[in-house]
Protein backbone atom coordinates (compact mmCIF):
# COMPACT_ATOMS: atom_id res chain seq x y z
CA UNK A 1 0.00 0.00 0.00
CA UNK A 2 1.50 3.40 -1.04
CA UNK A 3 0.48 6.91 1.32
CA UNK A 4 0.96 9.87 -0.39
CA UNK A 5 1.87 13.79 1.17
CA UNK A 6 -1.94 14.01 1.36
CA UNK A 7 -1.93 10.95 3.99
CA UNK A 8 0.58 12.19 6.39
CA UNK A 9 -2.20 13.77 8.58
CA UNK A 10 -4.00 10.72 8.85
CA UNK A 11 -1.25 8.96 9.33
CA UNK A 12 0.41 11.03 11.86
CA UNK A 13 -3.25 10.77 13.66
CA UNK A 14 -3.47 7.14 13.82
CA UNK A 15 -6.06 6.53 11.39
CA UNK A 16 -3.89 3.71 9.52
CA UNK A 17 -2.77 1.81 12.66
CA UNK A 18 -4.78 -1.06 12.16
CA UNK A 19 -3.18 -1.62 8.81
CA UNK A 20 0.43 -0.76 9.78
CA UNK A 21 0.14 -3.06 12.85
CA UNK A 22 -1.08 -6.29 10.45
CA UNK A 23 1.22 -5.60 7.59
CA UNK A 24 4.61 -6.66 6.52
CA UNK A 25 5.63 -3.62 4.43
CA UNK A 26 4.00 -0.38 3.48
CA UNK A 27 5.27 2.73 0.84
CA UNK A 28 5.43 6.54 1.61
CA UNK A 29 6.01 8.66 -1.04
CA UNK A 30 7.55 12.62 -0.96
CA UNK A 31 9.67 14.30 1.22
CA UNK A 32 7.88 12.67 4.39
CA UNK A 33 7.69 15.96 6.56
CA UNK A 34 11.54 16.46 6.34
CA UNK A 35 13.69 14.89 9.02
CA UNK A 36 14.64 17.28 12.14
CA UNK A 37 18.75 17.34 13.12
CA UNK A 38 18.77 13.83 15.22
CA UNK A 39 17.26 12.90 11.71
CA UNK A 40 14.71 11.65 13.30
CA UNK A 41 10.87 11.49 11.18
CA UNK A 42 7.67 11.71 12.10
CA UNK A 43 5.89 10.11 10.06
CA UNK A 44 8.31 7.05 9.83
CA UNK A 45 8.39 7.01 13.79
CA UNK A 46 4.63 6.75 14.06
CA UNK A 47 4.27 3.97 11.54
CA UNK A 48 6.97 2.11 13.72
CA UNK A 49 5.40 2.82 16.76
CA UNK A 50 2.81 0.80 15.70
CA UNK A 51 4.45 -2.14 13.71
CA UNK A 52 8.69 -2.23 14.61
CA UNK A 53 9.20 -4.81 12.48
CA UNK A 54 7.15 -3.50 9.22
CA UNK A 55 9.61 -2.28 5.92
CA UNK A 56 8.86 1.14 4.96
CA UNK A 57 9.74 1.66 1.39
CA UNK A 58 10.90 5.30 0.55
CA UNK A 59 11.69 7.47 -2.69
CA UNK A 60 14.72 8.33 -1.20
CA UNK A 61 18.13 7.07 -0.73
CA UNK A 62 18.24 7.03 3.39
CA UNK A 63 21.73 6.77 5.13
CA UNK A 64 22.15 3.44 6.25
CA UNK A 65 22.21 4.91 9.70
CA UNK A 66 19.16 6.68 9.39
CA UNK A 67 16.05 3.84 10.04
CA UNK A 68 18.62 1.22 8.60
CA UNK A 69 17.07 -1.94 9.51
CA UNK A 70 13.40 -0.35 8.76
CA UNK A 71 13.44 1.72 5.12
CA UNK A 72 14.23 0.42 1.57
CA UNK A 73 14.52 2.41 -1.25
CA UNK A 74 12.13 2.19 -3.95
CA UNK A 75 12.34 4.14 -7.56
CA UNK A 76 8.70 2.84 -8.69
CA UNK A 77 7.50 6.29 -9.42
CA UNK A 78 8.17 8.34 -12.37
CA UNK A 79 9.62 11.14 -10.66
CA UNK A 80 12.60 11.82 -12.94
CA UNK A 81 11.12 11.28 -16.13
CA UNK A 82 9.22 14.33 -16.66
CA UNK A 83 12.22 15.58 -19.20
CA UNK A 84 12.90 12.26 -21.23
CA UNK A 85 11.10 14.23 -24.20
CA UNK A 86 12.25 17.28 -24.18
CA UNK A 87 15.90 17.36 -26.07
CA UNK A 88 16.29 20.93 -27.36
CA UNK A 89 16.58 24.04 -25.45
CA UNK A 90 17.80 27.36 -26.82
CA UNK A 91 21.06 28.86 -27.58
CA UNK A 92 23.17 29.20 -24.40
CA UNK A 93 23.75 32.85 -23.93
CA UNK A 94 23.95 34.69 -20.74
CA UNK A 95 22.86 37.97 -19.95
CA UNK A 96 21.71 38.11 -16.22
CA UNK A 97 23.56 36.18 -13.26
CA UNK A 98 21.09 34.04 -11.59
CA UNK A 99 17.51 32.46 -12.20
CA UNK A 100 15.87 30.63 -9.19
CA UNK A 101 12.18 29.11 -9.24
CA UNK A 102 10.35 29.04 -6.19
CA UNK A 103 7.00 27.75 -5.83
CA UNK A 104 5.08 26.71 -2.83
CA UNK A 105 5.87 28.31 0.39
CA UNK A 106 7.91 26.30 2.72
CA UNK A 107 10.42 28.20 5.08
CA UNK A 108 13.31 27.38 3.13
CA UNK A 109 11.94 28.76 -0.25
CA UNK A 110 10.93 31.82 1.98
CA UNK A 111 14.47 31.93 3.16
CA UNK A 112 16.09 31.63 -0.29
CA UNK A 113 14.37 34.11 -2.20
CA UNK A 114 14.44 36.48 0.87
CA UNK A 115 18.40 36.32 0.71
CA UNK A 116 18.76 36.38 -3.22
CA UNK A 117 17.06 40.26 -2.72
CA UNK A 118 19.25 41.80 -0.29
CA UNK A 119 22.21 40.47 -2.16
CA UNK A 120 20.58 42.00 -4.87
CA UNK A 121 20.11 39.43 -7.34
CA UNK A 122 16.78 39.01 -7.80
CA UNK A 123 15.57 40.06 -10.83
CA UNK A 124 12.26 39.50 -11.39
CA UNK A 125 12.47 38.56 -15.48
CA UNK A 126 14.32 35.61 -13.77
CA UNK A 127 13.56 34.74 -10.47
CA UNK A 128 10.28 33.57 -9.00
CA UNK A 129 8.49 33.92 -5.66
CA UNK A 130 5.03 32.55 -5.95
CA UNK A 131 3.99 33.41 -2.44
CA UNK A 132 3.94 36.32 0.16
CA UNK A 133 5.29 36.49 3.84
CA UNK A 134 6.15 39.10 6.48
CA UNK A 135 9.50 40.15 7.55
CA UNK A 136 8.08 38.60 11.29
CA UNK A 137 7.49 35.59 9.85
CA UNK A 138 11.13 35.26 8.83
CA UNK A 139 12.17 36.71 11.86
CA UNK A 140 10.22 34.08 14.16
CA UNK A 141 11.39 30.89 11.70
CA UNK A 142 15.25 31.98 12.81
CA UNK A 143 14.68 31.15 16.39
CA UNK A 144 13.47 27.84 15.19
CA UNK A 145 16.69 26.60 13.47
CA UNK A 146 19.01 25.73 15.80
CA UNK A 147 20.61 29.16 16.04
CA UNK A 148 21.99 30.80 19.29
CA UNK A 149 20.43 34.49 20.14
CA UNK A 150 23.22 35.71 18.85
CA UNK A 151 23.42 33.93 15.41
CA UNK A 152 19.71 34.85 15.05
CA UNK A 153 21.31 38.80 15.44
CA UNK A 154 23.96 38.46 12.96
CA UNK A 155 21.95 36.01 10.57
CA UNK A 156 18.83 38.21 10.68
CA UNK A 157 20.26 41.24 8.52
CA UNK A 158 21.23 38.51 5.77
CA UNK A 159 16.90 38.10 5.62
CA UNK A 160 14.99 40.78 6.65
CA UNK A 161 14.58 43.96 4.32
CA UNK A 162 12.36 47.04 4.79
CA UNK A 163 10.87 47.01 1.28
CA UNK A 164 8.05 45.27 -0.08
CA UNK A 165 9.90 42.53 -1.73
CA UNK A 166 8.32 40.08 0.76
CA UNK A 167 4.57 40.69 0.44
CA UNK A 168 4.60 40.84 -2.91
CA UNK A 169 4.59 37.47 -5.39
CA UNK A 170 6.66 37.37 -8.63
CA UNK A 171 5.76 34.52 -10.85
CA UNK A 172 5.45 33.59 -14.63
CA UNK A 173 3.41 30.99 -15.39
CA UNK A 174 4.07 28.75 -13.04
CA UNK A 175 2.05 25.65 -12.99
CA UNK A 176 2.77 23.32 -9.89
CA UNK A 177 3.64 19.16 -10.78
CA UNK A 178 3.64 19.99 -14.31
CA UNK A 179 7.20 19.97 -15.36
CA UNK A 180 7.37 18.81 -18.57
CA UNK A 181 5.22 21.93 -19.27
CA UNK A 182 7.14 24.02 -16.86
CA UNK A 183 10.09 23.83 -18.50
CA UNK A 184 9.20 25.42 -21.81
CA UNK A 185 8.08 28.53 -19.00
CA UNK A 186 11.75 28.46 -17.96
CA UNK A 187 14.12 27.22 -20.63
CA UNK A 188 14.62 31.25 -21.66
CA UNK A 189 15.53 32.04 -18.10
CA UNK A 190 17.52 28.88 -17.50
CA UNK A 191 19.75 29.34 -21.04
CA UNK A 192 20.12 33.14 -19.84
CA UNK A 193 21.40 32.48 -16.73
CA UNK A 194 24.75 32.12 -15.84
CA UNK A 195 23.61 29.76 -12.51
CA UNK A 196 20.41 28.59 -11.16
CA UNK A 197 20.05 28.30 -7.65
CA UNK A 198 18.25 24.86 -7.45
CA UNK A 199 15.30 26.08 -4.48
CA UNK A 200 15.07 21.92 -3.57
CA UNK A 201 12.14 20.73 -1.49
CA UNK A 202 12.25 21.22 2.24
CA UNK A 203 15.73 22.78 2.42
CA UNK A 204 15.54 22.95 6.61
CA UNK A 205 15.73 18.88 6.54
CA UNK A 206 18.50 17.38 7.63
CA UNK A 207 18.59 14.32 5.36
CA UNK A 208 18.96 14.40 0.93
CA UNK A 209 15.67 14.26 -0.85
CA UNK A 210 16.42 14.89 -4.59
CA UNK A 211 13.67 15.93 -6.60
CA UNK A 212 13.46 17.02 -10.01
CA UNK A 213 14.29 20.40 -9.55
CA UNK A 214 17.82 20.42 -10.42
CA UNK A 215 17.22 18.53 -13.98
CA UNK A 216 15.53 21.32 -15.41
CA UNK A 217 19.51 23.01 -15.60
CA UNK A 218 20.57 19.35 -16.69
CA UNK A 219 18.52 19.32 -19.48
CA UNK A 220 19.45 22.90 -20.53
CA UNK A 221 23.07 22.25 -20.10
CA UNK A 222 23.35 24.96 -17.45
CA UNK A 223 25.12 25.47 -14.45
CA UNK A 224 23.49 25.09 -11.09
CA UNK A 225 23.85 24.58 -7.42
CA UNK A 226 20.77 23.75 -4.81
CA UNK A 227 19.97 25.28 -1.52
CA UNK A 228 19.16 21.86 -0.30
CA UNK A 229 19.61 19.44 2.56
CA UNK A 230 23.16 18.80 3.73
CA UNK A 231 25.42 16.45 1.64
CA UNK A 232 22.80 17.00 -1.45
CA UNK A 233 25.66 17.69 -3.63
CA UNK A 234 27.54 14.40 -2.58
CA UNK A 235 24.31 12.59 -2.77
CA UNK A 236 23.50 13.16 -6.44
CA UNK A 237 26.99 12.29 -7.39
CA UNK A 238 27.38 9.36 -4.90
CA UNK A 239 23.70 7.67 -5.90
CA UNK A 240 22.64 9.22 -8.99
CA UNK A 241 26.17 9.43 -11.00
CA UNK A 242 26.00 12.90 -11.96
CA UNK A 243 29.06 15.14 -11.79
CA UNK A 244 29.42 18.38 -9.85
CA UNK A 245 31.02 21.44 -11.35
CA UNK A 246 33.53 21.40 -9.09
CA UNK A 247 36.11 23.23 -11.32
CA UNK A 248 34.52 26.58 -10.85
CA UNK A 249 32.27 25.81 -7.63
CA UNK A 250 33.58 25.56 -3.93
CA UNK A 251 30.86 22.54 -2.72
CA UNK A 252 32.13 23.12 1.06
CA UNK A 253 28.62 24.83 1.76
CA UNK A 254 27.24 21.42 1.24
CA UNK A 255 28.59 19.65 4.13
CA UNK A 256 27.39 22.76 6.14
CA UNK A 257 24.51 20.93 8.69
CA UNK A 258 22.48 23.91 10.02
CA UNK A 259 20.02 25.37 6.99
CA UNK A 260 20.57 28.74 7.76
CA UNK A 261 24.86 28.79 7.87
CA UNK A 262 24.33 26.21 4.59
CA UNK A 263 22.59 29.17 2.89
CA UNK A 264 24.81 32.09 3.86
CA UNK A 265 27.72 29.64 2.78
CA UNK A 266 26.06 29.23 -0.82
CA UNK A 267 25.51 32.57 -1.01
CA UNK A 268 28.84 33.79 0.05
CA UNK A 269 29.94 30.99 -2.75
CA UNK A 270 28.27 32.20 -5.90
CA UNK A 271 28.30 36.26 -5.40
CA UNK A 272 32.66 36.30 -6.26
CA UNK A 273 31.10 35.39 -10.02
CA UNK A 274 28.33 38.15 -9.94
CA UNK A 275 30.53 41.48 -11.00
CA UNK A 276 32.53 39.19 -13.49
CA UNK A 277 31.64 40.03 -17.25
CA UNK A 278 29.47 38.08 -19.56
CA UNK A 279 32.43 37.44 -21.55
CA UNK A 280 33.93 35.88 -18.37
CA UNK A 281 30.64 33.91 -17.27
CA UNK A 282 31.24 31.99 -20.95
CA UNK A 283 34.71 31.14 -20.30
CA UNK A 284 33.93 29.75 -16.71
CA UNK A 285 30.71 27.45 -18.53
CA UNK A 286 33.30 26.48 -21.35
CA UNK A 287 35.47 25.51 -17.92
CA UNK A 288 32.97 22.89 -17.00
CA UNK A 289 31.58 22.05 -20.38
CA UNK A 290 32.92 18.52 -20.25
CA UNK A 291 30.57 17.90 -17.07
CA UNK A 292 27.61 19.64 -18.55
CA UNK A 293 28.00 17.40 -21.78
CA UNK A 294 28.31 14.20 -19.54
CA UNK A 295 25.07 14.96 -17.13
CA UNK A 296 22.94 16.17 -20.43
CA UNK A 297 23.72 12.73 -21.21
CA UNK A 298 23.42 10.54 -18.30
CA UNK A 299 20.07 11.58 -18.35
CA UNK A 300 19.09 11.31 -21.42
CA UNK A 301 20.45 8.07 -21.73
CA UNK A 302 19.00 6.47 -18.90
CA UNK A 303 21.77 5.65 -17.02
CA UNK A 304 21.40 7.66 -14.05
CA UNK A 305 18.29 4.84 -13.60
CA UNK A 306 20.90 2.06 -13.75
CA UNK A 307 23.13 3.70 -10.86
CA UNK A 308 19.59 3.93 -8.95
CA UNK A 309 18.86 0.43 -9.35
CA UNK A 310 22.01 -0.29 -7.50
CA UNK A 311 20.82 0.69 -4.52
CA UNK A 312 17.46 -0.52 -4.50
Amino acid sequence: MIYDASSYGAILNNEFDDVFSSSNSCAVVDHLGGFNINTENEMLDAILSVNNDIIIHVEYILHETVYGNNTRFYNETPLYRHFHGYNVHPRIEFDNFLCSFNGSAHVSRQLLSSIINKFGYFNPVYCSKNFAYSNGFISEQLRHLDLTTNEIQLYSKFFIDNSEFNDTIYSFGHVRYDHARNIYNLEDKLTKSFVHIVSETMATSYCPSVSEKFLYSIVTRGLFVAYAQPNWHAHIEQYYGFKLYDTIFDYRFDKIKNPVKRLVALMEMISKFSHLSIDDWNDLYLMEQDNIEYNYDHYFSKRYLDVLKQHE
